[in-house]
């Protein structure tokens, strides 16, 4: 279906036909997979945001975030990463200040720093990292540049929830113990396997070694786990811990995991691209925004295309503005954002 999605002619044919699906069937992923073809016609990264640039306001600034897929081991891609990277620099070049590209890491790839440090001299904001496409943020290999990244104040981004892209390579034996803790690592297929690579607690490594290095991590664990987090109580050996006025140990939970470490990590962000599509977690956000730890450290964002699963970019920054109000949504949107992408070296 990829491929012939590709095709102009099958593309129009197949999103029809799904289209049908969702009517007769009423069966919304259909429908889904529609949105998600739509989105993937345009033909250049400037038209996908233009596109965006028409649901903000003229000022808005925007985060743009590449994604180095030429490891991931799913084939090659008509146009490769390096390519990518070019089409986003032109982008820099023409909208300035409006366009803040993030330039992917991949351990994997030879001379990551001297192209690193190329790219922010090229006007990029900071740097991205993708690790369930194979790799963990605790790979050495990546220090050079975090150790860049945190001298200069550039901000990072990393994916942090269970779903996304997957890195589709053989799960060796070695693969399954945890370079750090020496656990080994569950996981029946490469979907469920590369949720190893994006737990949060990865971060309390890297955050160990480069303290003041700013990592925000998207999608503040993800929706499913939001979910979670609202229907189930904590342990009891955790109930007993918090009784006695001891601190939570990092727990299953990837949004309380978060949250514990934000509240022990300065330099720590992360934000809600995504997950707030779902609206019955509105409540829980405006809650954690007015949380003092909290307050300074979480960022507004949509993620773009996924949330055109669920509905328009307007109607995702509209309905999370209309429910915090002027004030929080500022915060996020606004305030903290700025903070995270302020450049210059580390008090």
């Amino acid at each position: 279906m990829v491929t012939a999605f590709k095709n102009e002619f099958w593309n129009r044919i197949i999103r029809w036909l799904l289209h049908l699906f969702s009517i007769f069937t009423k069966n919304d992923y259909y429908n889904r997979v529609v949105v998600m073809a739509d989105a993937a016609e345009h033909e250049t990264q400037e038209e996908v945001l233009v596109g965006m640039m028409g649901f903000y306001p003229s000022d808005t600034r925007f985060g743009l975030l590449t994604m180095d897929m030429d490891y991931m081991e799913a084939g090659k891609a008509d146009e490769d990463y390096l390519t990518q990277l070019a089409q986003m620099t032109e982008l820099k070049q023409k909208y300035g200040e409006l366009a803040l590209p993030f330039m992917a890491l991949d351990p994997r790839r030879p001379g990551l720093f001297d192209l690193a440090k190329k790219h922010i001299d090229l006007g990029y904001a900071g740097f991205k990292l993708y690790p369930p496409l194979g790799y963990f943020p605790i790979d050495e290999r990546l220090d050079e540049v975090y150790a860049y990244a945190e001298a200069e104040g550039l901000p990072i981004i990393s994916h942090c929830s269970p779903g996304g892209i997957f890195w589709r390579g053989k799960i060796t034996p070695e693969l399954r113990i945890h370079p750090k803790t020496g656990e080994r690592l569950e996981g029946r297929n490469n979907a469920e396997f590369a949720c190893n690579f994006s737990h949060p607690s990865n971060y309390q490594y890297v955050l160990e070694k480069f303290p003041k290095l700013k990592i925000c991590l998207a999608h503040f664990g993800g929706d499913q786990e939001w979910g979670e987090y609202l229907k189930n109580s904590w342990p009891a050996s955790e109930v007993e811990r918090r009784r006695r006025g001891q601190k939570i140990r990092l727990s299953t939970s990837w949004l309380s995991t978060i949250i514990e470490m934000i509240e022990t990590h300065d330099s720590l962000y992360a934000d809600v691209a995504y997950t707030l599509h779902d609206e019955r977690f509105l409540p829980l956000l405006k809650v954690l925004i007015n949380t003092p730890k909290l307050r300074g450290k979480i960022l507004y964002g949509s993620d773009c295309y996924m949330v055109l699963l669920d509905k328009s970019e307007r109607a995702f920054s509209i309905n999370m503005r209309g429910y915090l109000g002027e004030e929080d949504y500022r915060q996020i949107a606004e305030t903290n954002p700025r903070e995270f992408l302020a450049r210059g070296k580390p008090a």
